[in-house]
């Protein structure tokens, strides 16, 4: 199925779910699914941070990304994660995640400068799907600017390639302004953060992808349309109110997410071992914000 046009599109780097037993819940997998899909959610990532992507093995996130993209409706869509500094390793999943049913899949910038053109150049002209590049440099830094990838010339250079779908922000966002500048209207361009919705668009966002997606999708539509057609007074109050359960559960990374989410009546919303669960006193307070939100 065709990537739809229209924007602002929400992706979810999506969460998974576990069995007791440590497994990957592919009946919860599917559920979850269903419930997103009667939200504004455009399409999921399989194999990212928020998705515990370090935890998981590559059959693993292929099996993943079969069952999500069987249990999709509508135009969604899914990508596949990728995060190798091997042009042929990179090839490799991307193909394979093709085959399962991704659309696109995403890559990570290399964390080295001064392999990032002669890698994309040998990368991007070969892969069987559009590419949406990532910029984080340092993924279990939520909410943090890492050090950039390459200077805005380089990373605007790479994502104005013929099959990069678009580019997704870190979080400097004077940094990112100048990237925004030399990418092609053409090209998608991402907050990378639900803190920063509104913000984003001043710069240019027109879409995400953010841990905060997996939560509350219809809030960041909300607030991409506001910021999208300049009225940022309008999205105040929605983007103070996502912002302050961002604090309290991102600094708990997945498990912070599925916290949310468990709460909400998504299945499989325990963290992969050893990761620790949050803690009951964050659970109260992310319970009253949820409420706050209309959420539960």
């Amino acid at each position: 199925m065709p990537i739809p046009k229209s924007d602002p599109l929400v992706t979810v780097p999506m969460v998974t779910p576990f069995k007791e037993s440590d497994e990957i819940d592919c009946d919860a997998a599917q559920f979850n699914v269903e419930l997103w899909n009667k939200t504004a959610t455009s399409g999921f990532i399989i194999g990212s941070q928020s998705g515990e992507e370090l935890y998981l093995n590559e059959s693993e996130r292929l099996e993943l990304l079969s069952v999500v993209t069987d249990s999709l409706s509508g135009d969604r869509y899914t990508i596949g994660g990728i995060d190798s500094p091997s042009a042929l390793e990179t090839l490799r999943q991307a193909e394979n995640y093709a085959k399962a049913g991704a659309e696109m899949v995403r890559i990570r910038f290399p964390r080295q400068e001064s392999v990032l053109e002669s890698y994309f150049q040998e990368v991007i002209p070969r892969l069987p799907v559009p590419v949406l590049l990532m910029h984080q440099c340092e993924p279990k830094s939520f909410g943090l600017a890492a050090s950039p990838a390459g200077e805005p010339e380089v990373l605007g250079g790479i994502a104005s390639m013929d099959g990069v779908f678009g580019y997704v922000t870190d979080h400097d966002m004077r940094f990112e302004a100048r990237v925004r500048r030399v990418i092609p209207e053409t090209k998608r361009f991402w907050i990378c953060n639900g803190s920063m919705i509104l913000l984003g668009t001043l710069i240019g966002c027109n879409g995400t992808t953010t841990a905060f997606s997996n939560i509350w999708p219809d809030a960041m539509k909300q607030l991409l349309d506001f910021g999208m057609s300049s009225q940022h007074s309008r999205g105040k109050t929605l983007q103070d109110l996502v912002s302050r359960i961002d604090e309290v559960m991102l600094p708990y990374l997945a498990a912070g997410i599925k916290s949310c989410l468990k709460l909400m009546g998504f299945k499989g919303m325990v963290p992969r071992k050893p990761t620790a669960e949050v803690p009951e006193e964050c659970i109260i307070r992310i319970e009253a914000l949820l409420r706050e939100a209309e959420l539960i």
